[in-house]
């Protein structure tokens, strides 16, 4: 097949040019900083001149929500997997909250990049880069989990969103915060551990 075929508007040359950047933008981002991750360096990570980098990205803001876009959709491909071996709700929340630990621990520079875009990327607006990007994953997959395990009698009965809820919050604050408070915190066992109070909050008997 010829690398000038069109995917989604562009070849695949230049998807495959666009992938190496926003690796490459990771990799600075995690390393340096969002404030040291300039064009300018990302263009020397990548060995190409500034200008190639411009003539795939209009500017640093829209690199930065692609970077985003790109480690949503990785972590998704990542995590689905592991939610649908497991036959039970219990199963499906402990693979969660585990299965989120473990991207976390194989994907280190792009979750580090994502937190860096996500507390210092702002628009030229003065709002967040990540303001128009959808970053509540696997919505509504939770509240159908919970609501199945509560159908089949396997969790007790609690408000399937406000659990919901709590179980994201627990992956994407919690855990988050723990490890930029203590880059040395063991995540998987961190998340045993979340797992296990969800575990003992949703079970139908105690």
């Amino acid at each position: 097949m010829s690398a000038n075929n069109e995917r989604g508007g562009r070849t695949f040359i230049e998807e495959a040019r666009r992938a190496q950047i926003i690796q490459c933008a990771v990799d600075v981002i995690a390393e340096s900083g969002y404030a040291r991750a300039t064009m300018a360096e990302i263009g020397k990570r990548a060995g190409i001149a500034k200008s190639v980098i411009s003539y795939h990205f209009a500017d640093k803001g829209e690199l930065m929500q692609e970077l985003v876009r790109t480690a949503v959709a990785t972590y998704t491909q990542f995590l689905e997997p592991r939610l649908a071996a497991q036959p039970t709700a219990a199963g499906k929340i402990c693979a969660y909250v585990t299965g989120s630990a473990e991207y976390m621990s194989t994907y280190t520079n792009m979750h580090l990049a994502v937190l860096e875009v996500a507390f210092n990327g702002l628009g030229p607006d003065g709002r967040p880069l990540t303001a128009s990007i959808p970053l509540e994953t696997h919505k509504p997959t939770l509240e159908r989990i919970l609501h199945d395990g509560q159908v089949s009698g396997e969790l007790r009965q609690f408000d399937v969103r406000v659990m919901a809820g709590l179980l994201r919050s627990a992956v994407t604050h919690t855990m988050v915060m723990a490890q930029r408070a203590d880059p040395d915190v063991d995540l998987d066992s961190y998340a045993r551990e979340l797992a296990t109070a969800f575990a003992l909050a949703t079970r139908d008997r105690p």
